[in-house]
């Protein structure tokens, strides 16, 4: 989704990019005053056009913002301020609409005249407004040079039906997304933390098609209780109530994670007030270890013990 936007450069860069580009440019004409002209003319349209072409792929390769998944739109505001990036777009598409502006109306001024020294001046003074315009906006340039690093690094989420995993470390949550998943799970850099984020499909023939179902285990967010959270991380969680349509928590009764029972039912009780109005589904793991007979699922990564009918529980709850 954020992979289409490019690199951006700010003003000098630009400035300083548009006009090496037009040094190469060379017409031959045996009437050497023509000659200049065209050079003249045809140098600034490959000035004015190489930033017009830049400026404008800035806008339009950034998603329309409002379009985009709620999640997305929450994770944007937090980390790059959405306000912030809209006028910088605004900002850029004005320097674009100025600079085509400008050169419309000095353009007729080169081709009518036959004069060398009119012409190099006319051409400098078209270089000199149009390097003031971009000038202006170069704040909205570093600006979006920075969001641009910020999005590309984001993970790849789809808008399909999306499991959350949650749990104490240990607990076997990464375990149970490969269980779960048609292929290896993707591995992504979290935009809040230091974390990662883990990335599961899951697939299921309805008919004759395939229906597409996301996992989501946030190492770092939903495992470890809510006192120890920062509010970036607050803020992380409830962009993730975006997600999610349903929250399989996972225990570790056998407590070889290192943390007992009292501690996750605690951070069961947590993880529910955060996502209160999201399905739960309660899965015990490692029942090869230890099965306390209670009336949650019972699964163990480690065997593959249970993991189809939970697999068909988590379909026919999201369905």
């Amino acid at each position: 989704m954020f992979r289409n936007i490019p690199p951006i450069l700010n003003a000098k860069q630009l400035l300083d990019q548009s006009i090496r580009r037009t040094k190469k440019i060379q017409i031959h004409d045996r009437d050497k005053r023509y000659e200049i002209k065209k050079i003249v003319i045809a140098r600034t349209e490959a000035f004015i056009n190489d930033l017009l072409v830049h400026l404008e792929s800035y806008v339009k390769n950034f998603p329309s913002l409002d379009r985009l998944p709620l999640f997305y739109q929450e994770i944007i505001d937090i980390k790059i301020d959405t306000n912030k990036l809209k006028k910088s777009l605004g900002a850029i598409d004005w320097a674009r609409k100025t600079v085509e502006m400008v050169y419309q109306t000095q353009s007729s001024s080169l081709t009518k005249s036959g004069n060398v020294e009119f012409l190099k001046q006319k051409q400098k003074e078209i270089y000199g407004r149009v390097s003031s315009i971009v000038k202006q906006v170069d704040k909205n340039l570093v600006f979006l040079a920075n969001a641009q690093k910020i999005l590309r690094a984001f993970p790849d989420i789809e808008d399909v039906p999306t499991v959350v995993i949650a749990g104490y470390p240990n607990v076997g949550k990464s375990s149970l997304i490969r269980q779960l998943s048609a292929a290896k799970p993707e591995v992504a850099q979290y935009p809040f933390t230091t974390k990662q984020i883990f990335v599961g499909h899951m697939e299921k023939k309805i008919r004759y098609e395939k229906k597409r179902y996301q996992i989501i285990d946030t190492p770092g967010l939903l495992d470890r209780p809510l006192s120890e959270r920062n509010n970036i991380e607050r803020q992380a969680i409830a962009a993730l109530r975006h997600l999610a349509d349903l929250v399989v928590f996972i225990f570790d009764p056998s407590e070889t994670s290192g943390y007992q029972m009292t501690e996750q039912q605690l951070m069961l009780v947590n993880i529910q007030k955060l996502f209160n109005d999201i399905p739960f589904l309660i899965v015990e793991n490692k029942v090869d270890i230890k099965d306390t007979g209670s009336a949650n699922r019972k699964i163990s990564c480690m065997t593959g013990a249970g993991i189809e009918e939970l697999r068909k529980e988590i379909f026919s709850l999201l369905n």
